[in-house]
């Protein structure tokens, strides 16, 4: 009788699922492990064929009409963790884009692979449906739009990130905070404006619509919106802005009005990204640990193609505040609320 995975994993005293991962030198399974494994198939002269280690394929996708998508390096770190992940697991990594859902509809169907890893959280129904009927999994990078029990996703607590921002802020004695998110609505901007109303509004602060401005990209914006608030005498002293590359152009516009980043304006972004350390000044900005949300993703999907019947799951990996130059500290005033 022919000897199966099954008998192996039960002669090792392991599950099928750890002989698969032995078999295709899985990274999680530690040497030993595999040794004894490995030891065991020996022994019961367990054969198995080439094609069983034919590298399995995960398929990271985004939409290229997202023109900040090629300049933003958030994409390449994110890539950059997932690709070490497949490297270590025997995956290989196709990279699918498109310039409308159609076509990246289209371009999934073609590249047939085990799984996807999508670096956007609003998926078309389409492409849900399609993921859905094939029975393919797939992970989110950032928060689900949509909060069905099956969506997998991996990201960071923005929300909280936003209210750290203002309180940090409101501890370096500013009280006139601006917020400057993107048009776009994707998610991380909405809930990183989310958690600086809630900080305001704890600490006592009226919210105030002219402060919270949002531009369209870093390629089509009109910058006289934030000219206009910059210039006033009762501008804000210090932003909140959702992205690095935002940031940059912020610092420009506040040196074109004639005032100076952080003497005048403080400035806190996110991404943490090589625009907050090569920009004068060098930018206070929350690293939200790109390449460690890509190595989760990676990992818990590949979990979830190796063992379909696992649990959902969804990840907040933690992110951390790397203070640098752009925020300086104003007289002290009354201690607010959220500063207890």
């Amino acid at each position: 009788m022919k000897v199966t995975i099954k008998d192996v994993a039960k002669a090792a005293g392991v599950s099928p699922s750890t002989v698969s991962r032995v078999i295709n030198n899985h990274y999680s399974i530690s040497e030993e492990t595999k040794e004894h494994v490995r030891k065991v198939m020996e022994e019961l002269g367990y054969q198995y064929k080439e094609v069983n280690k034919k590298p399995k394929t995960i398929g990271v996708v985004f939409l290229r009409r997202f023109v900040d998508a090629y300049e933003n390096p958030i994409f390449l770190e994110n890539i950059r963790g997932i690709s070490y992940i497949c490297n270590k697991s025997g995956y290989k990594v196709e990279v699918i884009t498109g310039a409308d859902y159609s076509e990246i509809n289209k371009s999934m169907e073609i590249a047939a692979a085990d799984g996807y890893i999508f670096l956007y959280a609003n998926i078309n129904q389409r492409t849900q449906k399609y993921l859905f009927e094939k029975q393919t999994p797939f992970i989110i990078i950032g928060k689900p739009v949509d909060e069905h029990f099956y969506t997998l996703s991996v990201d960071t607590d923005n929300v909280q990130a936003g209210h750290e921002a203002v309180s940090y802020l409101l501890k370096m004695g500013h009280e006139r905070i601006g917020f400057l998110g993107t048009e776009q609505k994707v998610q991380y901007s909405i809930d990183r404006q989310a958690g600086y109303m809630q900080a305001l509004s704890e600490a006592g602060i009226p919210i105030r619509e002219d402060y919270m401005l949002n531009i369209s990209s870093s390629y089509s914006y009109n910058p006289t919106q934030i000219l206009e608030v910059i210039q006033r005498d009762d501008h804000p002293t210090a932003f909140v802005v959702c992205d690095d590359i935002y940031a940059v152009i912020l610092v420009r516009l506040i040196e074109e009005s004639g005032f100076h980043c952080p003497d005048d304006i403080s400035i806190v972004s996110f991404n943490n990204s090589i625009f907050a350390r090569l920009t004068h000044p060098e930018l206070t900005s929350f690293d939200i640990n790109l390449q460690q949300l890509g190595m989760e993703a990676v990992s818990q999907l590949i979990n979830h193609i190796e063992n379909p019947n696992m649990f959902t799951t969804r990840t907040i990996v933690p992110y951390t505040l790397v203070k640098r130059k752009s925020v300086k500290r104003l007289m002290p005033s009354k201690p607010h609320a959220n500063e207890a």
